[in-house]
């Protein structure tokens, strides 16, 4: 078994008028900071949070 670390932070989106290319430009920077997106928070059918981890260094 790992002992890999992880951490952890959220994005808050802007709500239902947010385009997709906003989002990809969003992932996109945090991945240039070596973030990953795992999961993503929905409410009433709306992306409203992406959580990203990356390796604790």
């Amino acid at each position: 078994m790992s002992n890999q670390e992880y951490v952890y932070t959220v994005h808050e989106t802007e709500g239902p008028q947010q385009s997709i290319g906003d989002l990809d430009a969003i992932i996109n920077e945090y991945a240039s900071e070596g973030w990953q997106l795992t999961e993503t928070i929905a409410q009433g059918g709306t992306t409203v949070g992406l959580v990203f981890e990356r390796d604790v260094s």
